[in-house]
């Protein structure tokens, strides 16, 4: 399966630049494939000081249930997941995901290459929120 991408807007030579803008976002570790849905940072919504993806994690594995992408047996919150935002005071975005996503430098590459992410301004953490079934039998 390969990434897949939401598409926001079509992207045409003369909006180059849209489609190089800086997204935000969630994702999956499926299977050992990337599934990821993003929105560009000028259509994020707000909350506090942040601004993030507008559709939640459990909404949008419905939707790939429904679409027949991912099993329906399996819940959302079984394989390691992630969520990129962007911090409006500090100026700078978020990558926080579960430990097996962030332990895998290759696969944390290719989310900063799919979401634009520039790295000097993007910081990684661990989230606890985020941990996999396998995360959590460890601890």
């Amino acid at each position: 399966m390969p990434m897949r991408k939401r598409s926001d807007s079509k992207h045409t030579s003369n909006d180059s630049d849209s489609a190089r803008e800086a997204r935000v976002g969630i994702f999956w570790l499926f299977n050992g494939k990337l599934i990821i849905d993003t929105a560009p940072l000028s259509k994020a919504e707000a909350y506090g000081g942040h601004l993030g993806h507008p559709t939640s994690h459990i909404d949008h594995w419905t939707k790939l249930q429904r679409e027949g992408v991912v099993p329906p047996e399996v819940e959302y919150e079984e394989n390691p997941r992630g969520r990129v935002g962007y911090d409006s005071r500090e100026e700078r975005f978020w990558l926080r995901a579960d430990r097996c996503i962030l332990k895998k430098k290759a696969l944390v590459i290719r989310i900063m290459k799919a979401m634009n992410l520039p790295s000097s301004k993007t910081r990684m953490e661990k989230d606890d929120h985020y941990q996999c079934e396998a995360c959590l039998r460890r601890r």
